[in-house]
């Protein structure tokens, strides 16, 4: 493993910040200062920053079914409901991606900054998918707009996306961006209000029959997505 990587998945900082410190003649492999760029860590190598000695963290990948009235952050003074009501992980923790509060659904709770990176960034173009449910249906023209692109406001227009009405106001829509509170926004451009909306599926993660609330731990299956996606 690659010493930037090394110092990134102990927890230390980003690669870009390790290459900085080993620039700067911080990082010590077996005592000595490190001067290689591209140093490949081995299993007997002891790596060490000012004096702490650097261990990798073991990476972890969950999926939970969030409730509506909970934020994707584990702490925040404003608001009383947060992931740490929901997980109990000794080790700290993050949301690879956002929902919204009035939202509920899929949300992939981990450690791995990587992967969440690779992820959310907006060049992976992973698809999500979510059911919405609205207080008025859209026209032939607006689905027509809603698939093609529309301009949200705050110079961001949407890329192309996939729309399915399933009855009962409700419809099934797959996005491949993540800007905040999109799918929202996209129905309110075109003068429809969401009353309800919930994710079910991120890239090859789905939330399957996972009941509200819960969270578990990804199978063989998912984290062959993992792997996928960090290459």
């Amino acid at each position: 493993m690659r010493i930037n990587k090394f110092i990134a998945q102990a927890g230390y900082s980003s690669r870009r910040k390790a290459d900085d410190l080993i620039k700067s003649g911080k990082v010590k492999v077996n005592g000595r200062v490190l001067e290689q760029m591209g140093y490949d860590v081995s299993e007997d190598d002891i790596v060490s920053i000012g004096g702490d000695i650097l261990k990798l963290e073991e990476y972890f990948y969950y999926k939970l079914n969030k409730p509506v009235g909970y934020i994707t952050s584990n702490f925040d003074p404003h608001n009383d409901k947060d992931l740490n009501d929901l997980i109990e992980i000794d080790e700290r923790f993050f949301a690879a991606g956002r929902l919204d509060k009035d939202s509920h659904g899929l949300l992939i709770i981990t450690n791995d900054g990587d992967f969440t990176n690779s992820l959310v960034h907006p060049s992976s173009g992973i698809s999500k998918e979510y059911i919405v449910k609205v207080d008025r249906l859209l026209n032939d023209d607006q689905i027509n707009s809603f698939k093609t692109g529309l301009d949200i406001g705050n110079n961001q227009i949407t890329s192309k996306a996939v729309i399915k009405f399933l009855g009962e106001n409700t419809y099934r829509v797959v996005i491949r961006q993540g800007y905040n509170r999109q799918i929202r926004r996209m129905f309110d451009v075109l003068g429809s209000n969401v009353l309800d909306l919930k994710r079910e599926r991120i890239g090859a993660i789905y939330l399957d029959d996972l009941k509200e609330g819960k969270y578990r731990k990804f199978n063989k299956k998912e984290m062959e997505f993992v792997s996928l996606i960090k290459e």
